[in-house]
């Protein structure tokens, strides 16, 4: 629970940034290829080369305007470049690039090969190579015909001071060299009007998990029953004989998972698997590396699972959703920088009132209508935006319904002691609301909404996390049948 709470908050930073950005926007220019750093066009003079779908810049233009310190050696052809965070350097011609970071240096390959125009006496360099070796999120703006760079540190730099009291429901002191049992409980309620083809759904769920995690090795059993009765009686016998058999197949899952940490090697078996695939029997293992298939869309899974250990630091965790955000564009940079203004505003440290009773802090925010206006028109003075782009968000934002949600953190020597996050959304076609409680090791919560007519969900869940002398078994049974899991399958 400790690491979901951790990726829902860094999911939730972002989400506000991007639904915030309402309330500016920008014009580009569409003429020719151009290359886009925080915000700023780069002035390449034209020199932006399009090499079988890669675009190139000229080394020192591009490692300069991003504040390296840029040299080149004529005899051996070595261009090297240093910043505060990290150097690195590469031979023209070669693909290889030599990147030191934290003092530890790496190989890496890029795909283009730097060359050399002699006729204009520049070296190009691929540039989203080149950005995200030093650390900055690139990415295309096909419409605007620009290539995005963003450096996190200069938006999501001070996020661990402005985000400390927040940062609290990040703590742990959970020692990774134990071992830890984990086991949870959820039950599900869900309606759905017209699911497709004029068929409503009526379904409820309740499920389990448990396990045993050291480090990252865990060895899971996640169980789960579905119940379609109420379902099934609203349908034909025709409908019913097509569909209750696989329905059926749904009642009593379970699924085993074994994880090698350090490798991210996983394996699953389940009865379900037999449902998608009729080969699939009893001692089916399914194998894949969640670690690969994360890296693919440019998230490092092991590093955010760690954070269940570690001090988690906030502006990496923003990075790192920043490097996968979709729908980057022109005008992203000032959104999010102008959207991190708000949410600072919203719930930074400043929003929370403490109040000391011994060894105890408490915390306490509240957002409604009127804090969220505030924080709007705060962050207007500071980021230059118009009163009528701040009148329009607050239209759009808050007319026609109430919102309101309270949170509180206790701390007692330091240490995260417990929490209640609580709030509710009253708008027409929509209702809802949400309790979640908790401490290190336990957690509980209820989330309901009702979207009138169209749909409504009830879930509950508790989590609790406990030492234990008992290790994770992440070894398969002799007899295991081990197949490499389709693609296809994967969502």
């Amino acid at each position: 629970m400790k690491r979901t709470l951790k990726t829902l908050l860094a999911a939730a930073l972002i989400l506000t940034m991007v639904l915030s950005g309402s309330l500016t926007a920008f014009a580009a220019d569409n003429n020719a290829t151009k290359v886009q750093y925080n915000g700023n066009s780069l002035d390449f003079a034209g020199a932006v080369k399009n090499v079988d779908g890669r675009i190139m810049v000229p080394f020192r233009l591009i490692l300069q305007a991003m504040g390296a310190e840029v040299s080149y050696d004529t005899a051996t052809k070595t261009v090297s470049a240093v910043t505060p965070d990290n150097e690195f350097s590469f031979v023209i011609g070669q693909k290889d690039i030599m990147i030191k970071e934290n003092g530890v240096t790496v190989t890496k390959t890029m795909d283009v090969v730097p060359f050399i125009d002699k006729a204009e006496g520049a070296t190009y360099v691929p540039v989203r190579f080149i950005g995200e070796s030093m650390g900055s999120a690139v990415s295309w703006d096909a419409q605007n015909k620009t290539v995005i760079i963003i450096d996190p540190e200069t938006i999501f730099g001070t996020a661990d001071e402005d985000f400390s009291v927040l940062k609290k429901l990040l703590s742990s002191d959970l020692d990774k060299e134990k071992a830890y049992q984990s086991t949870g409980e959820f039950d599900m309620n869900v309606s759905v009007a017209d699911a497709g083809a004029g068929m409503p759904v009526n379904v409820s769920a309740k499920g389990s998990m448990s396990g045993v995690q050291q480090k990252m090795n865990a060895d899971m059993l996640v169980k789960y029953a579905f119940n379609f009765d109420q379902m099934l009686s609203n349908l034909s016998a025709e409908e019913k004989a097509m569909t209750e058999q696989i329905l059926n197949a749904y009642k009593n899952t379970e699924m085993k998972i074994k994880l090698n940490g350090e490798t991210g090697e996983t394996f699953m078996q389940s009865n379900l698997f037999s449902v998608m695939n009729p080969t699939a029997g009893e001692n089916t293992w399914y194998k894949m590396n969640v670690y690969d298939m994360y890296n693919q869309m440019g998230i490092d899974l092991k590093a955010l699972s760690e954070l269940g250990y570690n001090d988690v630091d906030l502006s990496n965790v923003l990075a790192t959703y920043l490097k996968v955000l979709p729908g980057t564009d022109t005008d992203t940079y000032k959104e999010i920088k102008m959207s991190y203004a708000f949410l600072k505003n919203l719930l930074g440290d400043d929003a929370f009132k403490k109040q000391t009773s011994g060894s105890t802090n408490t915390y306490t925010a509240k957002v409604d209508k009127a804090a969220i206006a505030a924080a709007a028109a705060k962050t207007a003075l500071t980021e230059g935006i118009t009163k009528d782009s701040v009148d329009e968000f607050l239209e759009k934002a808050l007319s026609g319904g109430s919102y309101s949600a309270n949170i509180v953190i206790k701390e007692t020597a330091g240490k995260l002691s417990a929490y209640e996050c609580s709030g509710t959304v009253n708008e027409e076609g929509l209702k809802g609301s949400f309790t979640m409680t908790g401490n290190q090791k336990e957690a509980k919560g209820q989330i309901s909404f009702d979207m009138e007519k169209e749909m409504k969900m009830d879930i509950s869940y508790q989590t609790k996390v406990s030492e234990t002398s008992q290790k994770p078994n992440i070894s398969l049974p002799e007899n295991a049948d081990v197949v490499e899991f389709p693609t296809t399958m994967v969502p």
